[in-house]
């Protein structure tokens, strides 16, 4: 089957979880499948603007700014003439992974065209599908400003080129892989999409089996590990509130170790934050960190805290830090109770709630009894998380997808398909 791969960002270009995921993916369908990835152009220069014959750089980033906005009518002429150059490639699935931030004119040509097309849904950009692109959107009837007002009759103009001409309402027949439970409730499907076929397949992590080797040396002193980009809603500031208040209200005396990359400005808002809350000295910030540097410091740690404040459709690292045995403290919002359940595999506090968060520190770092059987219960429930189960489960997936879409009727699961569990 020859397989077009949409996807916003694809390695070695990405910034989280589901570029990587994708990849993997996309390795394992090339054993048995020809694909093609058309993603977009961020970082490119560094790359190489080429960079391989079956992956296309060709899309245009687009920011979610007026400088986005702006910009969005040429990028999506651009990206309908990449579509249609990629469906000359004559595919037989279209399977996006990611439309966000990125011109979707293209996923609306390829959606018009009579190729099957599937998604798989691992963030919540998919309710905003078309209808609110920074092109399409002003298609649509709305009230605007005079001035916005004059810039949707310009885009219209645009749209009534031969080359586009794009209705961002037309229907939409599509098979959908959804990464967890959780992202298929939150997620409120546009009207127009007609969902022919739909599974929910928990993501994996990618270095599964590195963290499942790692070699258990907790510090000396207990070491509190935050994985993860530092930006508002990963709720590193819960984290940071939770770490004064062990020392304040539990009398433990602990470090915070942060890893991943930062968004400058937050990054420097937190550092402040720590310097106000006197913890600025128990805080090491290391940035971005290879997969075998997070093991070796998931081997030190005492606990991994994921503080998230959004809807976290089912976040790796927690499957990451159970593999590795590291006592999980989280904020229970989105997929991670449905991943790792409260009180059986972890302890969950309530979105920014600091001092539910150092509590549950608190039980973690002293009770180490009821701790390690937490732990012992998350690992054996972290291997139904494991790759090789999933890159089958996909290739399964896509196979249905095109099966479905061209017949019109879901193929029944085949074993071994692991099918999702709710808490």
């Amino acid at each position: 089957m020859r397989i077009l791969v949409i996807s916003t960002l694809y390695p070695p270009v990405a910034v989280g979880g589901y570029e990587v995921e994708c990849s993997g993916v996309v390795e394992r369908l090339r054993e048995r499948h020809e694909v093609l990835v058309l993603t977009s152009d961020v970082d490119s220069a560094r790359i190489g603007a080429n960079g391989s014959a079956n992956v296309r750089r060709e899309l245009c980033g687009l920011t979610p700014d007026a400088r986005g906005a702006l910009r969005a009518p040429r990028a999506s002429l651009r990206a309908v003439d990449s579509a249609r150059r990629a469906l000359q490639w004559d595919p037989e699935l279209i399977y996006c992974w990611n439309g966000s931030s990125i011109p979707q004119a293209a996923l609306r040509v390829l959606a018009d065209s009579d190729v099957p097309l599937a998604f798989r849904i691992c963030e919540h950009w998919f309710s905003r599908l078309f209808v609110k692109d920074q092109f399409m959107r002003e298609l649509l009837p709305a009230q605007r400003s005079p001035v916005r007002s004059a810039w949707a009759l310009g885009c219209q103009a645009v749209n009534r080129l031969p080359s586009l001409r794009l209705d961002p309402t037309a229907p939409v027949r599509a098979a959908i892989s959804w990464n967890s439970e959780a992202i298929k409730r939150l997620v409120q499907m546009q009207p127009f999409v007609e969902p022919v076929l739909e599974r929910v397949g928990h993501s994996v992590p990618r270095h599964g089996d590195l963290y499942a080797e790692v070699v258990r040396q907790p510090a000396p002193e207990p070491e509190i590990v935050f994985i993860g980009r530092v930006t508002p809603y990963k709720g590193i500031s819960v984290a940071i509130e939770a770490l004064a208040q062990l020392r304040s209200e539990h009398a433990i005396s602990a470090r915070l170790i942060v890893i991943g990359p930062e968004d400058a400005d937050h990054g420097r808002e937190m550092r402040a934050l720590a310097q106000q809350l006197g913890v600025a000295e128990a805080i090491s910030w290391r940035g971005s960190c290879l997969p075998e540097q997070v093991a070796a410091v998931l081997a030190r740690a005492h606990a991994l805290i994921v503080p998230s404040v959004w809807e976290e459709p089912f976040p790796l690292v927690t499957i990451e830090g159970a593999l590795a045995h590291v006592p999980l403290v989280a904020s229970d919002v989105g997929g991670i109770g449905e991943g790792m359940h409260d009180e059986e595999h972890a302890l969950l506090f309530a979105r920014g709630d600091a001092r539910m968060a150092a509590g549950a520190l608190a039980r973690t770092l002293t009770q180490t009894a009821d701790t390690a059987a937490r732990v012992a219960r998350a690992h054996t429930r972290a291997q139904e998380f494991r790759l090789d189960s999933y890159l089958d489960e996909q290739e399964q997936f896509v196979e249905d997808a095109r099966a479905a879409l061209i017949t019109g009727s879901p193929p029944a699961p085949r074993s071994p398909y692991r099918v999702s569990q709710a808490p």
